[in-house]
């Protein structure tokens, strides 16, 4: 869409550089990003692929077998085993105190990417929803000023929405899908 010129700014909560990767250049993500990792002691920064490597170097020995995988992908493997992994440290500081750039859940965004969102918001035609259910915060609280400000809303989703009393069209489609037969459209 921004291709065509029908989307000036996306703002996801993805955490995965998706839309980055599908070639969007103009992105707000709201919840962050798993590719960056921080110090939350100083302000070391590192990408996620470098910080990998630097956890096999300092573990080159550890090789897990996994007993179980939950429903969230978390894995349960050996506690004898968990106590042979070297914790990564901060090269700069030494903390131990290093994750990803994400807003875990009950954590807030930061008020100036959020105002960021909202002045994209402010400046845009209307808003379009793709793909999300609203069910957190982070996300509905834009269709809500959408609607205070009478800006125009879709919303495009296989099942119902938070916002679906809010939005003036509502599409119910797989996004990929439906973005693919767009595309096609040669607008």
């Amino acid at each position: 869409m921004e291709k065509y010129k029908m989307v000036d700014w996306l703002v996801t909560q993805n955490v995965d550089r998706l839309h980055q990767k599908a070639g969007s250049t103009k992105v707000t993500e709201l919840h962050g990003t798993t590719n960056i990792v921080t110090c939350q002691k100083c302000d070391y920064v590192t990408d996620r692929e470098s910080f990998q490597k630097y956890i096999r170097e300092r573990n080159k020995e550890f090789e897990a077998d996994i007993i179980n995988v939950t429903p969230d992908a978390d894995a349960e493997i050996d506690v004898e085993l968990i106590k042979k992994f070297n914790i990564p440290l901060c090269p700069d500081c030494g903390s131990d105190l290093l994750k990803p750039q994400v807003v875990f859940f009950g954590a807030n965004v930061c008020k100036e990417k959020v105002q960021h969102c909202y002045d994209r918001l402010h400046d845009s035609d209307g808003i379009l929803v793709a793909g999300s259910s609203l069910q957190v915060m982070s996300g509905y609280r834009f269709l809500l000023e959408a609607n205070r400000t009478d800006k125009p809303t879709a919303i495009l989703n296989i099942g119902p929405t938070r916002a679906d009393h809010l939005a003036d069209v509502r599409v119910s489609a797989r996004c990929g899908e439906f973005f693919e037969r767009f595309s096609e459209l040669n607008l």
